[in-house]
């Protein structure tokens, strides 16, 4: 892995401030330079056209049918864990908010459904990806973890800037974290170098609240949070989490890439299969300070070799992210073929969810009689006094997962992502975590524009949120860098124009009639601006598509 990405990971990026250059220019209300004027034949060329791609691309999604959910070979799908499909929107986090990112010619990540249970190759040094899950087995080997993503989505390649080419395995990379909580305690667990870049740091940028009530003291609303200490609140180090799946970009290279079903090109497409094996899988870093582990590339951290599979269902057009990992030192046997390794703390030999476990406990034990003194180690030392193997049912796990893309520039000042999902989902709009959309939130919003307006000097019902992109607001719903009004209308952007709790024809003939349309300052169009990016436009058309569940 390139140093400034294992730097990113492990070491807050410093942010400078730095101007919001430029105003937003809002493509419904304005067309291109102000010095370009269109005579009324032209623009009604241009919108008949845009139309007739509009309603090609609805009659095209029409002819598919309902969604095919593309359930990997697992056995029960009882494991899974929905997620709200075409949701994914851009939450950009570059200082400035001025960075490029095409999210036509780069799909976002845009996640379906996570599935999680113990499973059982059938031959483990030949593959570990063939198999059976049961998520009722508490004595299971190994594990699998399956993310469902919508279109075709592949590898991301390098962020860092030095070497910056996210691109160079397709034009759809995934990056994120997906983080595993395996004793279903929020203190016990976490992240304490790098804690902007998880789930905890970046749900409120989705408009909304987290609903888990245990935790929500822990959200980042905004940037404020991100001041590296970890005595202060909110604690967005402590997620709970004992190990993450990372998708940071440049863990890999060509030549650790195995391609099941592809064409060689090293460009990763429709119906194709790739596996790589790097170092994906971590233990929680917040216990790294205190634990006995020795080998691998840092001292304390448990970061073995482990083994991820895209693969990508034509019929379903969706991608499948798997990694499966041993949970006991027996399944890791299983994938050498030698005998079976002692608890040694070595990452580098056999590895297992069990050996990371137990060293926790050891190191527990060991901080219960001889207390550092850093207030850090609160996170391990709940882990005293347990035994490891207590933990290893994958159906008492919780998950949280953050997803995104990459800019189409890279920034001198650091590594940054375009987030794009994230699970469990945020109600949109939801700003006090009741799960729902309702007058409360609007009070909420309303009395925090009421109490920042003046703020910038002027009073006018906005409130510019300061470093946007680096910054953000829970109450910035549709996260533009303005806080205002209208993010308590597009709390309601959720393509169901007509409120009949379904979205069919009507509503694609109200999106027909929306198209151009500055939906920010013609409120009736809110319903179809599904991006919520003030401009009903083809991104909708794409997502109204993916979205419709009455008769088509």
């Amino acid at each position: 892995m390139p140093t400034l990405i294992r730097k990113m990971e492990r070491n807050s990026v410093q942010w400078e401030p730095e101007e919001r250059a430029g105003a937003r220019l809002r493509s419904g209300s304005h067309w291109g330079d102000s010095n370009l004027i269109f005579d009324s034949l032209t623009f009604r060329i241009l919108r008949y056209r845009a139309l007739a791609i509009v309603a090609a691309v609805l009659l095209i999604l029409c002819a598919v049918g309902p969604v095919v959910m593309a359930v990997p070979t697992t056995g029960d799908s009882s494991d899974s864990h929905s997620d709200a499909l075409a949701d994914a929107v851009p939450r950009q986090t570059d200082p400035g908010g001025n960075l490029a990112f095409d999210i036509l010619a780069h799909r976002l990540p845009d996640l379906v459904e996570v599935h999680l249970a113990a499973f059982f190759p059938f031959d483990a040094s030949v593959t570990l990806f063939d198999g059976v899950s049961d998520p009722s087995s508490s004595s299971a080997d190994f594990f699998r973890l399956d993310l469902i993503l919508d279109g075709l989505a592949n590898p991301g390649g390098s962020v860092d800037p030095l070497g910056y080419a996210p691109f160079v395995y397709g034009d759809n990379p995934v990056y994120g974290f997906v983080e595993i909580d395996m004793d279903e305690e929020p203190d016990t667990g976490g992240e304490l170098e790098a804690p902007q870049y998880r789930y905890l740091a970046n749900a409120a940028r989705f408009g909304g609240m987290i609903g888990e009530e245990e935790i929500q003291d822990r959200v980042a609303i905004d940037a404020s949070a991100f001041d590296d200490n970890f005595l202060t609140a909110p604690q967005i180090e402590r997620s709970g989490e004992e190990f993450h799946l990372a998708m940071l970009g440049g863990e890999f290279s060509p030549s650790d890439i195995i391609e099941i079903e592809g064409d060689g090109d090293f460009i990763f497409g429709a119906g194709e299969t790739w596996q790589m094996t790097a170092l994906f899988f971590h233990r929680a870093h917040g216990f790294a300070p205190f634990s006995f582990v020795k080998g691998g590339p840092h001292p304390g951290e448990y970061e073995p070799e482990s083994t991820l599979q895209f693969a990508h269902d034509i019929d379903a057009n969706q991608t499948v992210i798997s990694l499966v990992f041993p949970l006991t030192q027996d399944g890791a046997a299983m994938i050498s073929g030698a005998a079976v390794e002692d608890l040694n703390l070595d990452p580098t030999d056999q590895a297992s969810v069990e050996e990371a476990l137990f060293d926790a406990v050891l190191s527990a034990d060991f901080l219960s009689k001889f207390p550092s003194g850093d207030p850090e180690e609160a996170i391990l030392v709940g882990w005293a006094n347990r035994d490891a193997v207590s933990y290893l049912a994958p159906s008492d796990w919780d998950v949280t997962v953050l997803l995104g893309s990459a800019y189409t520039e890279s920034s001198p000042s650091g590594v940054y992502y375009l987030w794009s999902d994230v699970h469990p989902d945020i109600v949109r709009g939801d700003v006090d975590g009741d799960e729902e959309f309702d007058p409360d939130d609007e009070d909420l919003i309303a009395g925090y524009i009421a109490t920042k307006d003046a703020l910038d000097g002027i009073i006018d019902g906005t409130v510019v949120i300061a470093e946007f992109g680096s910054n953000f607001s829970l109450f910035d719903v549709n996260q533009d860098g303005v806080v205002s009004t209208f993010d308590i209308v597009a709390s309601q952007s959720d393509g169901d124009d007509d409120d009949d709790n379904d979205i069919d024809l009507a509503d694609v003939a109200a999106l027909q009639r929306c198209f151009g349309v500055d939906s920010m300052e013609f409120n009736i169009c809110i319903g179809v601006d599904i991006d919520i990016n003030g401009v009903v436009e083809l991104v909708d058309a794409d997502k109204l598509g993916r979205m419709m569940t009455g008769p088509k």
